[in-house]
């Protein structure tokens, strides 16, 4: 058993390996993303991007001007490793007196309780590896993660324990699931076989432009032979063999696994809203349930995001979701219709979304303002709910990276905390004295 999995392993990883290199050597031969046709079939239909190809050949431009910001980096709150060899934090939400909770560890899991200033007040054991965690307005407090839905009250008593809706679903779509891993194993088999003429095409025409071939053509031959040489030894089984029973249950069982996993969730007086993987296909999804969580139903479908993530947090006036991959904020009442999506990509200036995908998490004000967080680049902003710039908050000292960066804001907003998992800690943003705060809302 452990043999056909290494193996599989082994092939999968050549196989992502050699599509990688040919992305990489043919990014500029694409005349538009891949992820386009995908964007033309979702329900949300997105701005028009600029293709990677005009991108790299358009003029220079100068980088971001980065402003002064309105919130300065104070201080972090070590959550993990620092403090508890083995500790990982996996996110963070804010209660009602403006305390820290800490949702730690793969499961058991525990939440963390810090005050403001970092100080650890308490340590709740939870029976669940907890992806997500946020609090309503009354202080009752909400953690998802291992197919299951967690009430606390506000002292980390569990109130409540039930299965969450998506898993339920997940659970009963196993033979559809089945289905699509399946298909998915028979589309990589046909890759395989595929990319070897495709390859030798590709090499034929390179040798045919020229007689005499540059430096960079023979290291393009030369990359693609050893591509190709990759391919040659996995076709042969790829013709012959279908994938055993024992390795399909392996897929589904990782599948499953990813599609219980929670990205975030948010809670009103009335209601929850969980963002998870979609039940079939690809893609994100957004459920609503009621405090009991009952009456689990999709809300919202085909959101697109990256890195695993895709949060949502709401307010009286609905639920604002970061979809990353879209570079943009949705905003849909609480049955799910859009009621505006704002934001672009925007690598030259601070108003817009830079990096891959951006912006990765969002939070909502006291006013009704919404804060998003920029992974990679660990910019913070602030706009209005119906989407106009208004602040760069502060740039944070962030290990560069693709992941969830939850973000909480004070009540009185002279506070914003931000997460960077690589180093386990939570980083404190003060507003800077009226004296010395930039003006920000000039372009970058």
């Amino acid at each position: 058993m452990r043999d056909s999995h290494s193996l599989a392993w082994i092939l999968q990883t050549v196989f992502l390996g050699c599509c990688l290199s040919l992305a990489a050597i043919h990014l500029s031969e694409a005349a538009e993303p891949k992820s386009e046709a995908l964007e033309k079939k979702a329900t949300l239909t997105p701005p028009k991007r600029v293709p990677a190809a005009i991108t790299r050949t358009s003029a220079k431009t100068e980088p971001a001007k980065i402003p002064a910001g309105t919130h300065e980096q104070i201080a972090v709150i070590e959550v993990g490793s620092k403090i508890l060899p083995g500790m990982r934090i996996n996110t963070f939400c804010m209660n009602k007196s403006g305390n820290l909770l800490a949702a730690c560890e793969a499961g058991p899991g525990e939440i963390r309780v810090f005050n403001p200033d970092g100080k650890l007040l308490e340590t709740w054991k939870v029976p669940i590896a907890p992806d997500a965690i946020n609090v309503d307005q009354d202080g009752t407090i909400y953690v998802a993660g291992s197919g299951k839905l967690l009430k606390l009250d506000s002292h980390g008593e569990i109130l409540m324990t039930k299965e969450a809706p998506h898993a339920k679903a997940v659970k009963e779509g196993s033979a559809k699931l089945r289905e699509q891993v399946v298909q998915q194993m028979k589309s990589r088999s046909a890759v395989v076989v595929d990319m070897v003429p495709r390859l030798e095409k590709m090499i034929q025409g390179i040798k045919d432009k020229s007689k005499t071939l540059s430096l960079q053509d023979q290291k393009r031959i030369l990359s693609y032979e050893r591509i190709m040489e990759q391919y040659k030894k996995m076709a042969k089984p790829a013709k012959t063999k279908e994938p055993t029973e024992e390795v399909i249950d392996a897929q589904v069982a990782a599948m499953s696994k990813r599609k219980l996993k929670v990205s975030s969730l948010s809670a009103n007086e009335n209601e929850i809203f969980i963002a998870c993987s979609a039940v079939a296909g690809y893609g994100y999804e957004v459920w609503r349930t009621d405090k009991n969580f009952e009456n689990g139903s999709i809300i919202v479908k085909g959101l697109r995001g990256c890195c695993g993530q895709m949060d949502v947090q709401c307010n009286q006036q609905g639920i604002f979701v970061a979809e990353n991959s879209r570079h943009r904020v949705n905003h849909y009442d609480r049955a799910g219709k859009l009621i505006k999506y704002w934001g672009k990509r925007d690598r030259n200036g601070v108003e817009g979304f830079g990096s891959c995908c951006n912006p990765m998490n969002v939070a909502v004000g006291k006013a009704g303002e919404v804060y998003t967080a920029e992974s990679n680049l660990g910019y913070i902003k602030r706009y209005s709910a119906d989407g106009k710039y208004l602040d760069f908050v502060g740039k944070v000292k962030l290990v560069p990276g693709c992941k969830n960066v939850s973000i909480m804001v004070s009540p009185d907003g002279s506070r914003v905390y931000m997460m960077d998992l690589t180093r386990n800690h939570i980083i404190v943003m003060a507003r800077k004295p009226i004296a010395t705060t930039s003006t920000s809302k000039a372009k970058g």
